[in-house]
């Protein structure tokens, strides 16, 4: 977050949210504007409101707040103050008016952990290294002494003829003495294998620490660098006590010497077996440590070696793998959960992997130039085809040709050069459409057919659309349509056209919309709809079938007839996998079929065409069905017999998932927010928009009526006028300006100027700043005003108009949503019929092993 204050110390924020409970190394606050002559110390001081009292020095500008900060979830009183040292002492030279900063609820199962336990663990974990190291380095001081004392048992030997008692008597000390110098050695080895387990122990623990916290690296390479001195040290000892095996024979004859130098053996071997219990609690200290760490960590690590293979393929221009890589890697730097924007415009976002929690940060506006150019439909036979009105919207055609004909089925458009227009006809059948029968625009060469499912087309040659249906001889049709045409350029700009009928109809689903020769349509968000995974809502009885006879708790009772259990309703083209269970409630058998249906199905027909599967024919078993498809119709029946189905789960994709129930929560965007002027508004680029984060309404959009401006003709365009009070000036000839009016389309300077031919509004790039239009339908100036009443032009702002509205939100409206991965973000406006994407940005709280496949 970033504090900003001014030269009054008044304090503005970014955001509210100072961080979450146990969070730490996430959230890093800058503080700007704070310096003030005289003063050399800054000081941000945070109260609880119970007594408790935080200060925290910000003289560097940025500070990072720790889990001890962010010690409960509450709103905390913030205060900044700059000081200068006075004596021994600083006082105030100034301080900022008190501001409020929220601290959110811990995220997740496993928190964060602060910076004070993460250190914690690591001078444990490195004590624990360093006792291990200390407790190897006298084991190794002891096999040395062992060995020196073998050794001087040896060069005793020499004198041995002088001071033995007698040969036999000698030997038998020397193998005495010998074998506890092997004792010794093997004591010695012993401890060092203890020593050494318990450094690799550490190193794990380390290691594990290391994850939880990058801090831990360099203790970690100091004991890899241990662990390869300890294993030189564990060589020596067994040279040396492979060398007193040697010196076996060369002590036969060893002195009562070996008598004194025995029970120095005996004591340095006590030591090794002390040492040698303080390595092993050495160890299990550490053991201890590692095992108290957060399983996520330790998680990772395994994970992050069993998707080597698979990250060094992965591509990263795919975003959700490149998430998982990236989220593997965080975890290997110790970081449980990160925060995720996702500024895509959309109607409906999914709710990514691994998400948590959700807050809204802003919501913007988009208008486009709504229009459907047919405004009537033609009756016409010919050959033997016949063409008749259903009604004003709709036609019936049907009958055998006689010969190659076409007929119109609409009035000729005018239509725009270059601009791209979409001709749907929604034909009932298209069985019998085909190359050569079809629909049919004779556009100055520009030949097209169209076989009842829609198609784009670039308008050339001589500017008009003139539909008809095309049909070879000796071809029977008989089926109705309802054909529309829509403008795509004026309805979205130049080159922010759909690019197919499919992306098109995602926003405008409705069968048909009425005739509309261009009107502004503002998507101004009504309300959020944030849903889970699951779209299938069993309990909405307009989806059960005729003859269920119980639902109960998600499961559902078929009667003994075989007939529909349930239709759920699919969209056709999207991908779904079904998921359910079923089990028979008779004593003989039960039997569940699904199929695709086209519109609800009400009784059970033994059509194999439909009938997709069969689900279990045993009395009294279980079933688990799951089945992944491209929806062809616009329902899935499932049909039983003495049969209950429950767990029925429908989600987007071709992956099931654990089944979870159907839930809706829709957010109402409160009145006051919607009447803000120019609320949901947008031009080329420009956009009106909601910051919620910080609580203001940024207006970047002014609307005109374009009949109440003053305008004459111009030299080289057909009308002009002086700029609008507070409108952007165009920086540039060859970009258009943000502008967008349903009578023209935007143009750049120089499309517009000296080319009367190109009908367009543009603007001037110098700063007088005019608008200008190309019309030359209009003689003069008078009638041009008259013709342009009513025609309004939404335009960009030279400076946003900002309104807070903090008085109109909760400080917890759409803040913090506990949402569904797989799930989704709806962005509705008030008529379902319109689904236009709109700006939006949202940030997601996520569990990077959720996302990372960890768990």
């Amino acid at each position: 977050m970033t504090i900003t204050l001014n030269s009054d110390y008044d304090v503005t924020l970014n955001t509210a949210l100072l961080g979450y409970v146990g969070e730490t190394n996430a959230r890093p606050v800058s503080v700007e504007g704070m310096e003030i002559d005289g003063a050399d110390r800054y000081v941000m001081t945070i109260d609880y409101g119970d007594g408790v009292q935080y200060e925290v020095d910000i003289t560097g500008g940025q500070w990072t707040p720790t889990a001890d900060i962010l010690r409960s979830a509450q709103t905390v009183s913030c205060q900044i103050a700059a000081k200068k040292l006075s004596g021994d002492e600083y006082v105030l030279v100034k301080k900022s008016r008190i501001f409020r900063l929220r601290i959110g609820a811990a995220i997740g199962d496993t928190a964060i952990p602060s910076p004070d336990v993460a250190m914690d663990a690591l001078d444990r974990i490195d004590a624990t290294g360093r006792q291990a190291h200390a407790d190897m380095q006298t084991a190794v001081t002891a096999a040395e002494t062992a060995t020196t004392e073998a050794n001087n048992a040896a060069k005793s030997a020499a004198n041995a003829e002088k001071s033995a008692d007698t040969a036999t008597q000698a030997t038998s000390r020397a193998e005495t003495a010998q074998a506890s110098a092997e004792t010794s050695a093997t004591q010695a080895e012993t401890a060092m294998q203890g020593a050494e387990t318990a450094r690799q122990q550490a190193v794990t623990a380390q290691n594990a620490a290391k994850i939880s916290a990058a801090q831990a690296s360099t203790s970690a390479q100091q004991t890899e660098a241990d662990k390869n001195i300890t294993a030189g040290y564990a060589k020596t000892a067994k040279t040396c006590a492979d060398s007193t095996a040697a010196d076996r024979q060369a002590v036969q004859t060893l002195a009562e010497q070996v008598t004194a130098d025995k029970a120095t053996v005996a004591d340095h071997a006590a030591k090794v077996a002390e040492n040698r219990t303080a390595a092993e609690t050495a160890a299990q200290t550490a053991q201890a440590v590692a095992d108290s760490l957060p399983d996520d960590y330790v998680t990772a690590v395994g994970k992050i070696a069993e998707n080597t293979a698979e990250i060094a393929n992965v591509k990263l221009t795919d975003k959700e793998l490149k998430r998982r890589v990236d989220a593997l890697y965080s975890i290997g730097q110790g970081i449980t959960h990160r925060f995720e924007t996702d500024t895509d415009t959309a109607y409906a976002k999914t709710v990514p992997t691994g998400a948590k929690l959700m807050s809204v940060k802003n919501i913007g506006g988009r208008s486009i130039v709504w229009n459907q150019l047919i405004s009537q439909i033609v009756e016409k036979t010919s050959n033997g085809i016949a063409t008749t009105k259903i009604d004003s919207k709709s036609l019936h055609i049907s009958g055998t040709s006689s010969a190659v004909c076409f007929i119109p089925i609409s009035p000729v458009q005018t239509g725009i050069s270059n601009h791209k227009y979409l001709f749907h006809s929604h034909a009932s059948d298209t069985t019998a459409l085909s190359s050569g029968t079809g629909f049919y625009n004779d556009n100055g060469g520009n030949r097209w057919h169209e076989y009842g499912k829609g198609i784009i087309f670039t308008m050339d040659g001589n500017g008009t659309i003139a539909i008809a249906f095309r049909v070879n001889s000796n071809i029977t049709v008989d089926f109705s349509i309802t054909p529309q045409i829509y403008d795509l350029t004026a309805m979205f700009g130049s080159g922010n056209e759909p690019a197919s009928v499919e992306e098109f109809e995602k926003m405008f689903p409705a069968d048909y919309y009425p005739y509309n020769a261009g009107e502004i349509v503002s998507a101004g968000t009504e309300s959020i709809v944030e849903q889970g995974k699951n779209l299938f809502d069993y309990t909405d009885k307009t989806y059960h079938g005729a003859n269920v006879s119980k639902v109960e708790n998600g499961v559902i009772y078929t009667k003994q007839l075989l007939t529909t259990i349930l239709n759920i309703p699919t969209i056709v083209g999207n991908k779904y996998t079904l998921s359910l269970k079923t089990k028979s409630i008779s004593t003989s058998q039960g039997i569940l079929r699904w199929s695709l249906q086209k519109g609800k199905n009400t009784a059970y027909a033994d059509d194999s065409s439909l009938i997709k599967k069969v689900v279990g024919t045993v009395a009294n078993t279980e079933y688990q069905e799951t089945v992944t498809f491209t929806a062809t119709t616009d329902f899935v029946s499932l049909c039983g017999l003495t049969t209950m189905v429950y767990d029925v789960q429908l989600e987007n994709g071709d992956t099931a998932t654990n089944y979870s129930p159907f839930y809706q929560t829709e957010h109402t965007i409160p009145e006051a927010i919607r009447n803000l002027p120019g609320y949901g508004w947008s031009a080329g680029t420009a956009r009106n928009y909601v910051d919620y984060e910080n609580k203001k309404y940024y207006q970047c959009v002014g609307s005109v009526d374009l009949g109440t401006l003053t305008w004459t003709a111009g030299e080289s365009v057909s009308f002009k006028t002086h700029h609008l009070a507070g409108q952007k000036l165009t920086k540039s000839y060859s970009i258009a300006p943000n502008f967008i009016c349903p009578k023209y389309s935007t143009k750049t300077q120089n499309e517009s100027w000296g080319k009367t031919s190109i009908t367009g509004i543009s603007a001037t790039s110098n700063v007088n700043g005019y608008i200008y239009v190309n019309d030359t339908s209009y003689t003069d100036a008078t009638a041009f005003k008259q013709a342009m009443q009513g025609v309004i032009l939404y335009y960009e702002l030279a400076n946003p108009i900002v309104t807070d509205i903090s008085t109109m939100l909760t400080d917890d409206f759409l803040r913090n949503l506990t949402v569904e991965a797989g799930g989704s973000i709806t962005f509705k406006g008030g008529n379902d019929d319109y689904r236009i994407p709109v700006p939006s940005e949202e940030e997601y709280i996520v569990k990077l092993s959720e996302v990372g496949g960890t768990t």
